[in-house]
């Protein structure tokens, strides 16, 4: 067993355990990181998995350095695409995640609201009873009532129905 190789992978798999503690930190689980630990820990430990890897690390940079330049660049410039990839995925289910939320939450409020109002008026009703006073329910003031002739100004930047933003 060379030793030497033994220490190189034992390195190489704690530099990767390493790489992946702020992720596992922040509570996220880092793969890459952690599978190129687990790939050197077990290349550390178990000598054929160790030739076999080194075998495939050969046959993979094997050729010329023009060759080997050109598979880094080309690797560099597809990875810079990832971020631009994820940051759209993530987007998406942010909003999706929103959406969601903001649906259980109306509903929600609408069941309270629904439950309050029916304590508010049991409560009422009580206390009308306990004092004996008459009472029909809210009442509108004549002063709240629309008169059907009047229309509202627009404002000045309002085009109609087509200026309203959805979101």
């Amino acid at each position: 067993m060379d030793y030497r190789q033994t220490i190189v992978w034992l390195g190489f798999g704690l530099l990767a355990g390493l790489a992946a503690v702020p992720g596992l930190a922040a509570g996220t689980a880092p793969l890459l990181p952690l599978c190129l630990c687990g790939l050197s820990l077990a290349c550390a430990a178990h000598g054929p998995s160790r030739d076999r890897v080194m075998q495939a690390i050969g046959r993979v940079l094997a050729g010329s350095t023009l060759r080997l330049v050109l598979m880094t660049v080309g690797m560099a410039l597809i990875w810079q695409l990832v971020g631009i990839e994820l940051a759209f995925l993530m987007a998406g289910d942010v909003l999706a995640y929103v959406e969601v939320v903001a649906a259980m939450s109306l509903i929600a409020t609408n069941a309270r609201l629904a439950a309050i109002r029916t304590d508010i008026v049991r409560r009422i009703a009580a206390v009308r009873a306990g004092l004996s006073i008459p009472w029909s329910g809210v009442r509108r003031s004549v002063r709240a009532v629309r008169r059907p002739g009047r229309k509202p100004s627009r404002a000045d930047d309002a085009e109609g129905p087509a200026a309203w933003a959805f979101a």
